[in-house]
């Protein structure tokens, strides 16, 4: 729409004016504007000083909780230990890093950060300086399915931006791929630089970033566009409250809704719970608005009442279902119970919110639930050899990835239930 000024501007040049020398000269082309430069961005990195610990162990007070909770952490711990390590799978090497640390050496006895970068990393260059960027897969191989995956687990094991690591047969500071990180963080609109466009891939990327972001960081992203890790945090967290308006309002009118996972939080990874945990982690740095711990709040309220929306999404095809239903669906409930507790806990040990009566009592709720998993899964065999998982046809038709998928949601999910099991206890911690 042009205003006032507008039509009086193409009104003034759509014809003559008396009194105004009118060159002969033929008009000249008008320029396009030259694109803006790209630049790397530059950070002075201030790194996490504080580490939290859960002040709300769920096993306190409930000796049998903890030893049942000891006991299916063996379990899942020795998934990850044999398939978390494989040299040849770069995305479960991620997930092994968050339940095992990573000083935890893969079967090949390589250091998993520096195998990482000397064989799945690659070199780019952005205004004439050489950066670090992971590709999202090589071949069949999956390396990055989401952006920065990689970048928020380093962080997230302590790796700091001095840490040297070799690209290409060259030397690089991890400072490098957090740079190149920062440049391709942007948000407009509903419109994102993570893959896909969407904000389903923001929160691995604002954790990572967040981590070792100064106050008041600010950068030119791709395009030029102009973002602060404040602004990018409201925005993720402003989604946040868009995707889980239904489930607001059932849960304040007191109802339960079937749950719809093309639909709201429910149609992103892992139920949304990464989205919680990115926002809730750059709010604990000190990014974002006065009102966005609320928000973390009132989004940990939403949790402890998706658990009955997701148990009642599952169990009754449990019990009805054969083997081949029971193992993805169980595998489902170890996804959900496992990511629940990691959030509920991470959010309590960074002190964003209190836990107190009902989110004692869910969170102690989900912790049996898990053991009820974890033993369902052991009855079926499934830990006693995932392999077989892999290739099981039968098991492939009800999974969308087929049971190549199957396999890796179990590695995953295990590494994430077990550090889940370990915020939740009190044994683990997280740095902010």
């Amino acid at each position: 729409m042009i205003g006032a000024s507008g039509l009086l501007t193409a009104a003034l040049w759509g014809g003559c004016w008396s009194g105004i020398e009118v060159s002969s000269d033929p008009p000249r082309p008008v320029e396009a504007p030259e694109p803006p430069t790209e630049r790397a961005p530059t950070v002075l990195f201030q790194l996490p000083s504080r580490q939290g610990i859960t002040p709300a162990p769920i096993t306190d007070g409930d000796r049998d909780l903890a030893q049942q909770l000891a006991r299916v952490r063996t379990i899942l711990h020795a998934v990850v230990v044999d398939h978390g390590r494989d040299p040849q799978n770069p995305w479960a090497i991620g997930h092994a890093m968050l339940a095992l640390g990573a000083d935890t050496p893969l079967t090949n006895d390589a250091d998993p950060v520096d195998w990482l970068f000397e064989q799945y990393a690659v070199v780019t260059e952005l205004g004439g300086t050489e950066l670090v960027t992971f590709p999202t897969k090589r071949g069949s191989i999956r390396i990055e399915p989401h952006t920065d995956l990689i970048l928020k687990v380093l962080t997230e094991s302590g790796q700091a931006p001095d840490r040297a690591v070799t690209v290409e047969g060259r030397r690089f500071n991890l400072s490098a791929l957090y740079r190149h990180s920062l440049w391709r963080a942007w948000i407009k609109g509903d419109q994102t630089g993570f893959q896909g466009g969407a904000f389903n891939d923001a929160p691995w990327a604002l954790q990572g970033l967040a981590a070792w972001a100064p106050s008041g960081l600010s950068w030119s992203a791709s395009g030029g566009r102009a973002m602060t890790m404040d602004g990018l945090t409201s925005a993720v967290i402003e989604v946040l409250g868009q995707e889980t308006g239904a489930m607001t309002a059932a849960m304040e009118a007191g109802q339960l809704m079937q749950k719809d996972t093309r639909r709201g939080l429910f149609r992103y990874t892992c139920g949304g719970q990464h989205l919680l945990q990115g926002a809730a982690y750059a709010v604990a740095r000190g990014f974002g608005a006065n009102s966005d711990q609320a928000a973390i709040c009132h989004q940990l309220d939403l949790l402890d009442w998706r658990i009955d929306v997701e148990l009642a999404a599952i169990d009754p095809h449990i019990q009805d279902g054969d083997a081949a239903i029971k193992t993805v669906l169980l595998g489902q409930r170890l996804k959900f119970l496992g990511h629940t507790l990691e959030t509920v806990h991470k959010i309590a040990a960074m002190q964003l919110c209190p836990l107190e009566g009902a989110h004692l009592e869910a969170s102690r709720r989900v912790g049996r639930e898990l053991v009820a998993t974890v033993d369902a899964l052991s009855e079926l065999s499934i830990f006693e050899d995932l392999e077989r998982v892999r290739t099981d046809a039968s098991l492939g038709r009800w999974r969308s990835g087929g049971s190549e998928q199957i396999y890796l949601d179990f590695v995953g999910d295990a590494a994430h239930a077990v550090r889940g099991i370990d915020l939740a206890t009190g044994a683990g911690a997280i740095r902010y």
